[in-house]
C-alpha cells in the first residue's frame, strides 16, 4: 500500500494502533466494532489543516498522536482551510476525550482524613451547665437604700448592724442666708461628704421647727413673720405658715434645692419635712398651728416639680400625693402602724388608696423612739399599738428603717436581739436571687457552636429597687452586656428570664468565666449589691463552664481533633460527617 506518509488510510490505522488492544483483539467490555467509527470517514477525505494550529489545541497522548497524523496528510493539501480546521479541531478533540472518558474505569474513590476544624455537618448535641445555686440572704447585709439606719449626730454607731444609709435633720437657716441666697456649699456639702465616705446614702429633711431647740429658720426671716411660742414636746415657737414671707420663701427653696441634688447620687431619700413639729407634717396637739391644706398642697408639688430623679417621701398620704411620685414614711413605725383604728398609718393608706404605692415609691420611717431599746427583746409585748416588726415591715414594704437605739455603742443591742435586729434589716427592701445561670452550648461544625447564656433573676424581697438598675454580664475579655436595664421595676415575687444567643462562635468562649453584677447608677464608689447567695463575691456571681472530652486520659476542649473525630460539646466524640465517631 506504500507509505504510510503517502496514504491517507494509513491515519485509521494508525489511530487504531494507538488502543491499548490490537484491532484483531476486541478490548475487554467492548464491541468489537472501532468505539468511534465516525473517525473513519474523516481520514480519507483529506483534510486542509494546518499543524501548528491544532498543536496547539489538542492535547498530548494518543489524542496528539492521532493529530500529528492527519495533520502531516494535510500539510500537502491546501492551506487555505484553517477556520474549518479549528473547529474541526476542537471537535475531534472532544470527541476523542469523550471515547477514551468511556474506555477508561472511573477510578475508586479513595478515603479520606477530614481537613482543618470539623465536623462539616452540624452535629445535633446540645449539652448545658450550670452555676451551683445555694440561696443565703445573710450575705445582703448592708446592701445599699436599705435597712436600719441611724443619725451620726447622735452617735457614732459600731459595725455590728452593717447599713448603707444614714439620716440627717438640718434647719433650713443652716443653708438660707437671705432671699433666694443659699449657702449650700457650707450648710450642706459637709454633710453629704462625711456619709459618702463612710459608704453611706445621706437621707435629709429639712425643718423649720423643732421642738425643744432653737427655732430652724434665720433670723432675718423669723424677724419679718409672726410665731406662736408652745410648751409641748420641750418647747419652741411655731411660725405663721400663712404669712406670704414665709410661702414664697419655702417654695423658692424647694426650688433651689431640687435644682441643685435632684440626680446626686449622695442623696438616697429625700423627706418633705419643712412644716410642722420637726417637719413631721403635724402640730400635734395644737392642731390649728398648722399649715393651710392650700399651702400644704404647694409645697407636696413644688417637691414633686423639683425631683424628677431624687425619691422624695411625705409622712402622711394627703392631698394628691398619691397621684405623684411620692413615697410615705411612718415615723411610730411599729406602733399604730396597723389595724383597724383610723389614724393608724396603713390605715391612712388604704384610705387614701395608696396602699400599694410601694411599687413605684418608697415606704420608711423610724422605729417609735419608745419601742427601740425593746423591740427585739424577750419581753416585748405585742398589743393593740405595739405590734411585731416582721409583720408591719411585710405588710407596709417597707425598705429602710430609723432605728438609733440598735446602734448604740454602749448600750445598744446585744446577743439575741441584736441577732433579731440583723435579721429584720435584712429583710427590709429588695433581695436579689439568682436561682439559674447556665451556658448551652450546640451545634459544632467546622470548628464552630452555638451558645446560649441564661439568667434567671428573682426579687425575692418586700419592695423594688426604686433607682435605675441593670444587670450586666461580662467575661473579662469582650465588653461587658447588659442584659436588662430596667430590674426596678422587678417587684418582689418576680422572675425575669433573660438570654443571649450567639452563633457560629469559636468554642474557646466556653472556658470563660462568665459573671453576673448588678449597676446603677446611684451607687456610691465602690459599693456593690450583694446577691442572696453564698458564693456571691463582692456583688459577682460567676459560671465557669466545664466542657470537653476525656479520652484514654487526655482532656479535649469542643472542637479539638483526635484522630479522625472531634469533641462535641456533650463530651462525645463525632465525625467529620456530623455522626458518632466509630
Amino acid at each position: 500500500m506504500g507509505n504510510a506518509d503517502d496514504d491517507p488510510l494509513s491515519c485509521s490505522v494508525s489511530f487504531y494502533r494507538i488502543l491499548p488492544t490490537p484491532l484483531d483483539s476486541p478490548p475487554i467490555g467492548r464491541p468489537k466494532t472501532s468505539p468511534c467509527p465516525f473517525l473513519l470517514p474523516f481520514a480519507p477525505a483529506g483534510f486542509v489543516i494546518a499543524k501548528r494550529v491544532v498543536a496547539k489545541v489538542l492535547p498530548a497522548g494518543p489524542i496528539a498522536q492521532v493529530t500529528a497524523c492527519v495533520l502531516t496528510q494535510s500539510e500537502r493539501s491546501n492551506r487555505k482551510a484553517e477556520d474549518v480546521v479549528r473547529i474541526l479541531s476542537l471537535l475531534i478533540a472532544m470527541t476523542l476525550s469523550a471515547c477514551f472518558a468511556e474506555d477508561v474505569p472511573p477510578a475508586e474513590p479513595q478515603p479520606t482524613a477530614p481537613q482543618g476544624p470539623g465536623p462539616t455537618t452540624a452535629s445535633s448535641a446540645t449539652a448545658t451547665d450550670e452555676r451551683l445555686v445555694v440561696y443565703d440572704r445573710s450575705v445582703t447585709a448592708g446592701n445599699p437604700l436599705k435597712g436600719f439606719l441611724t443619725n451620726y449626730q447622735w452617735s457614732v454607731p459600731d459595725d455590728r448592724l452593717p447599713h448603707g444609709l444614714e439620716f440627717l435633720y438640718l434647719p433650713i437657716s443652716a443653708v438660707l442666708e437671705g432671699p433666694q441666697t443659699y449657702a449650700f456649699e457650707s450648710g450642706f456639702e459637709p454633710h453629704l461628704e462625711e456619709s459618702k465616705a463612710r459608704g453611706n446614702h445621706l437621707i435629709i429633711r429639712f425643718y423649720l421647727d423643732y421642738p425643744g431647740s432653737e427655732s430652724g429658720l434665720p433670723q432675718w426671716l423669723l424677724s419679718q413673720i409672726n410665731c406662736t411660742e408652745y410648751t409641748d414636746y420641750g418647747g419652741g415657737c411655731s411660725p405663721d405658715y400663712n404669712d406670704p414671707l414665709l410661702q414664697s420663701t419655702v417654695l423658692d427653696f424647694i426650688a433651689a434645692l431640687g435644682a441643685r441634688y435632684d440626680g446626686d447620687n449622695r442623696v438616697g431619700f429625700i423627706q418633705i419635712g419643712l412644716l410642722g413639729f420637726w417637719g413631721e407634717w403635724h402640730t400635734y396637739p395644737q392642731s390649728d398651728l398648722f399649715a393651710s391644706n392650700t399651702f400644704q398642697q404647694q409645697v407636696i408639688a413644688a417637691f414633686d416639680q423639683a425631683f424628677d430623679q431624687t425619691h422624695v417621701v411625705l409622712r402622711y398620704p394627703v392631698h394628691d400625693s398619691p397621684d405623684r411620685a411620692i413615697g410615705y414614711h411612718d415615723d411610730s413605725f411599729a406602733y399604730a402602724t396597723l389595724g383597724e383604728i383610723d389614724w393608724f398609718f396603713y390605715p391612712k393608706l388604704l384610705a387614701a388608696q395608696a396602699d400599694q404605692r410601694w411599687q413605684h415609691v418608697p415606704i420608711g420611717g423610724e422605729v417609735y423612739p419608745d419601742l427601740q431599746a425593746s423591740l427585739f427583746s424577750s419581753d416585748y409585748v405585742v398589743d393593740t399599738y405595739s405590734q411585731d416588726f416582721a409583720q408591719c415591715a411585710e405588710q407596709t414594704h417597707i425598705s429602710w428603717m430609723i432605728n438609733n437605739a440598735a446602734f448604740a455603742t454602749d448600750d445598744g443591742y446585744q446577743d439575741s436581739q441584736l441577732e433579731g435586729a440583723q435579721a429584720a434589716s435584712i429583710a427590709m427592701g429588695y433581695e436579689f436571687f439568682v436561682p439559674r445561670f447556665a451556658l448551652t452550648a450546640s451545634g459544632l461544625k467546622g470548628g464552630k457552636i452555638d451558645i446560649e447564656l441564661s439568667v434567671e433573676i428573682s426579687n425575692t424581697g418586700v419592695a423594688p429597687f426604686y433607682y435605675p438598675l441593670a444587670l450586666q454580664l461580662s467575661d473579662a475579655v469582650d465588653e461587658p452586656r447588659i442584659l436588662a436595664s430596667n430590674l426596678q421595676t422587678l417587684q418582689p415575687g418576680e422572675t425575669r428570664i433573660l438570654s443571649v444567643s450567639l452563633e457560629d462562635v469559636a468554642p474557646e468562649l466556653l472556658s470563660r468565666t462568665y459573671s453576673l453584677s448588678l449597676s446603677s447608677s446611684i451607687l456610691l464608689g465602690d459599693q456593690v449589691i450583694q446577691f442572696a447567695d453564698a458564693s456571691n463575691d463582692e456583688g459577682v456571681l460567676d459560671l465557669t463552664a466545664n466542657f470537653g472530652c476525656d479520652v484514654e486520659g487526655t482532656r479535649l476542649k469542643v472542637g479539638e481533633r483526635l484522630d479522625d473525630c472531634f469533641c462535641d460539646v456533650d463530651g462525645q466524640l463525632v465525625g467529620g460527617s456530623g455522626g458518632a465517631c466509630e
